[in-house]
């Protein structure tokens, strides 16, 4: 348990470094307070066919200097208790991992734990179900590196699991980032199939709604608004869309370059190389388990620490 004050959560993720500064109040009640993201794509060249995993120096950099950024914010933050960081898949996966996060200590001065995709995979759960009263759902939380999957019945995880593939490794895997061919395509189908038929566990959550985190699924979720609501809603959280919408916007990126693609994103144009790839499991998964609609959350792995924290 913390104490009463307010708590900064930095997450570096495998596409993007966040921050969230969170209060905690007298009731182990917290909220956010204030959320910053830099798109870093630690993960860079880690899909590329190769012997071993490693961060790219140009990526450990911008990394690096978006954690500085980080830094000068919550030191202006008043009753400031404890700053947290996590890392996942990319740090998780590369062979100089352990090398990257000496120099975050040596020049941020946190020491950042690394998250196993099983951890991952929890707190993606505690997240989701302390911001919703769902009894049953399926949780999909899409990464840059890694995915994470659970089922849950009964507001009881049946069994989750952190799969060390993401829209970023995938994308390079199998060439997604400009027009994906018909047989990577393919492939692509094959390979996440073949994943998810390892899980015999997953049909548990057939027909149950599906709980989508993770950038690539919230980028889903501003197409699929009307301008109206676009004006007057900045939060996702919460937002549902029927299957058949998000399978819709899917496809109509699926038929388009690169280009195309960033025109369609707009402000999101960055992911316009990644976002097939990270979504396609998505959409399999829609697919294969029968899932009547999805959920859009803003509450995963930070919410699901700050939690327990609080607990």
């Amino acid at each position: 348990m913390t104490s009463m004050g307010k708590v900064a959560l930095l997450d570096l993720g495998s596409n993007s470094t966040r921050m969230g500064i969170y209060q905690i109040n007298q009731d182990n009640f917290f909220q956010e307070i204030k959320r910053f993201k830099e798109m870093t794509r630690l993960a860079e060249g880690m899909g590329e066919f190769s012997t071993k995993s490693v961060l790219k120096q140009d990526a450990i950099d911008r990394t690096i200097e978006a954690l500085k950024r980080f830094k000068s914010e919550y030191e202006q933050v008043s009753d400031l208790t404890m700053v947290r960081g996590v890392a996942t898949a990319a740090v998780r996966n590369a062979s100089n991992g352990a090398g990257f996060l000496d120099r975050v200590k040596e020049e941020i001065g946190v020491e950042i734990e690394v998250l196993s995709g099983d951890s991952e995979a929890y707190y993606d759960y505690v997240g989701v179900m302390h911001a919703f009263d769902l009894k049953n759902c399926l949780i999909c939380d899409m990464g840059g590196g890694s995915f994470e999957l659970a089922v849950v019945k009964n507001r009881q995880a049946v069994n989750y699991i952190s799969i060390p593939y993401g829209a970023v490794t995938l994308s390079e895997k199998y060439h997604a980032g400009e027009k994906i061919s018909a047989a990577d395509f393919f492939a692509l189908q094959r390979f996440v199939l073949y994943k998810f038929r390892q899980l015999p566990w997953l049909s548990e959550g057939n027909g149950f709604p599906l709980v989508l985190l993770g950038g690539a699924n919230r980028t889903v979720a501003r197409q699929g608004r009307d301008q109206a609501a676009q004006k007057n809603k900045v939060n996702l959280h919460g937002e549902k869309m029927s299957s058949f919408s998000f399978v819709e916007i899917f496809q109509k990126w699926l038929g388009q370059d690169k280009k195309e693609r960033e025109d369609s994103l707009g402000v999101e144009k960055e992911r316009a190389d990644i976002i097939i790839a990270g979504l396609t499991p998505v959409v399999m998964l829609i697919q294969q388990f029968e899932v009547p609609e999805v959920i859009f959350s803003e509450s995963g792995v930070r919410e699901g620490i700050i939690a327990e924290l609080t607990k």
